[in-house]
């Protein structure tokens, strides 16, 4: 992993050492063990989070510091409070018309560089970090104005890739050395965060004005801050700024680093499987027709052949190789081990989407296998994590690509570059977030409409 080779050469070695569904790992005095049988990943998985805690960090720790006691690493009463009003907060942020507007300002973008290969994954994060900023906060961050990145956004990438830097995860005690990375690190942290608690504060005083002027109207469709801060209050559950903020940069993973590399991968097939993006389009034309618009919810819902190809680059692909992973209080059972306290527990999520005991030719990239109505073990398809503690954003995510993916097939045909890095195969630099080889997916686009 530090010497930065492909994800999938790393499974391989994962998979030849491991024992009937497990392995033991030590680095230094810690334990790890990594589940890969799915019975017991299942039993793992729906453990009670107050008996299977997520994993806690050393204070000073990078992802600590950025993660912060978000969604993703709260546990106990904390995380219930926060999941509570995710769950809620995420349903009624659902905006068809949000990502629609964005694809077309997408278009307008890549039309400027449109006769030459286009790096699609930058797209995709610019894309989905302006429907996030929209979604999440009400904030346009002008990621798709031109293809000069917004500096908030360029401390952000750089505090992702700093944060997720394996020298500092193996060994934190870099973390406290007087280095320059660490000075600029710190520079950016601050930058980021008083970014963050700015707009928290902002719309704390929009609700007061609201209430103030009894003008609160109940929506469909708000933001996410906002939709907390109207339910916490309704709930008379207190949760302060920090805690406000931590749970937005959790937002800002789950919908926008691995939204991102799944709509990548999922162009990257079907510009190397021609026959299946043909078969993409013409199911999007015969639904929503073949005239660039926003589709609606119910259309959505029928791109049956779109949805499977989204799964399939989520099985192939998934964003991340490996859960988070959780320390037992206690000794636990899971199959006939007994799992220590205190130990480091990961469910490989690669290892599954690649087992041949659950799906026929794992490495062959096949939407159809997800419409031959063909029975599997409901673990065996866990992008988004199982049991109680998935993703609170599992359906904005998949339905932010499904968009995304009728409207780019509506707009352009697109080819695979004859010198692309990925022309073999797709390659994912192994990090907690996965991402494409050199932060770059090149397609080359042709107009449609």
């Amino acid at each position: 992993m530090i010497r930065k080779k492909p994800q999938d050469e790393i499974q391989e070695i994962v998979s030849a050492v491991s024992h009937e569904g497990i392995l033991k790992a030590n680095a230094g005095t810690i334990t790890f063990f990594y589940f890969q049988d799915v019975e017991y990943i299942k039993q793992f998985l729906t453990k009670s989070e107050d008996v299977l805690p997520k994993m806690k960090h050393n204070l000073g720790n990078r992802v600590k510091s950025f993660y912060g006691n978000g969604i993703l690493f709260s546990n106990g009463h904390t995380w219930r409070m926060q999941r509570k009003l995710a769950n809620a907060a995420f349903n009624r942020a659902l905006s068809h018309d949000v990502i629609g507007e964005n694809a077309f300002k997408l278009f307008d973008l890549m039309d400027y560089n449109v006769e030459n290969p286009i790096n699609i994954y930058d797209m995709m994060q610019r894309t989905t970090i302006e429907i996030l900023g929209q979604v999440a906060f009400a904030y346009k961050f002008g990621g798709l104005d031109s293809f000069e990145t917004p500096d908030i956004i360029k401390s952000y990438k750089y505090i992702m890739d700093q944060t997720e830097n394996q020298l500092h995860i193996l060994f934190p005690i870099l973390d406290k050395l007087p280095l320059k990375s660490n000075r600029l690190y710190r520079e950016k942290m601050n930058e980021f965060d008083n970014f963050i608690l700015n707009i928290i504060e902002q719309r704390k005083k929009d609700l007061f004005k609201l209430n103030y002027q009894n003008e609160k109207q109940e929506s469909d469709n708000k933001d996410l801050l906002m939709s907390i801060l109207e339910m916490s209050e309704k709930e008379g559950i207190k949760i302060d700024s920090h805690e406000l903020r931590d749970n937005l940069v959790n937002f800002f993973i789950a919908g926008h680093d691995t939204t991102s590399l799944n709509i990548s991968v999922s162009i990257y097939h079907l510009a190397k499987y021609p026959e299946m993006q043909k078969k993409a389009r013409d199911e999007v034309i015969a639904i929503v027709g073949n005239r660039l618009r926003i589709p609606t919810a119910e259309q959505v819902k029928e791109l049956k052949y779109v949805n499977a190809i989204i799964k399939e680059s989520l099985r192939t692909h998934p964003p991340l190789a490996v859960l988070i992973p959780r320390q037992p209080n206690d000794y636990i059972q899971v199959g006939p081990y007994i799992i220590p306290p205190k130990s480091y527990n990961c469910v490989n999520i690669w290892h599954v989407h690649h087992d041949p005991k659950l799906w026929k030719n794992p490495n062959k990239y096949d939407p159809e296998r997800f419409l031959n109505g063909e029975k599997r073990h409901p673990f065996a398809w866990i992008p988004f994590s199982g049991g109680p503690r998935n993703c609170a954003g599992q359906n904005f995510s998949l339905m932010e690509q499904r968009v995304l993916m009728a409207m780019i097939l509506l707009k352009y045909e697109w080819t695979l570059p004859e010198n692309s890095i990925h022309k073999e195969k797709f390659y994912l630099d192994s990090n907690f977030l996965l991402k494409p080889k050199d932060l770059s997916v090149e397609i080359q686009f042709k107009r449609r409409i």
